[in-house]
């Protein structure tokens, strides 16, 4: 069961609405930097857009609008192992491809 919860960091609409907006530049510009990260393109562009995060994100984290949510994890449908112990890999006789002897971590390769 998921219970989310609106949580509006100031009574003021319309700063909660400029707010929200800088929220918005902040993430894209973050976002626009990892893709720039990603390539090892560490130019102007990158320093600009984490200049524009790095202003727009504490207006957004102080007066925006967030989301918590709260998620009830008990129960078996969150765990690896049924109740007898025995990992769901192994209940199932699931093909994978490399099974950590430490952690019991299954991994599958995917080829492209």
């Amino acid at each position: 069961m998921v219970n989310d919860l609106k949580v509006n960091n100031t009574n003021i609409l319309p700063l909660r609405w400029f707010a929200n907006m800088c929220g918005s530049i902040a993430c894209w510009s973050i976002l626009k930097a990892a893709y720039l990260d990603e390539d090892e393109n560490y130019g102007w562009q990158y320093k600009i857009h984490g200049i524009i995060h790095k202003l727009t994100w504490p207006i957004s984290y102080k007066y925006g609008s967030f989301y918590e949510f709260s998620f009830d994890m008990s129960g078996d449908g969150w765990d690896d192992y049924d109740s007898d112990g025995v990992p769901y890999w192994e209940k199932y006789n699931l093909d994978w491809d490399y099974i950590d002897p430490e952690t019991d971590d299954a991994f599958r390769v995917i080829k492209k």
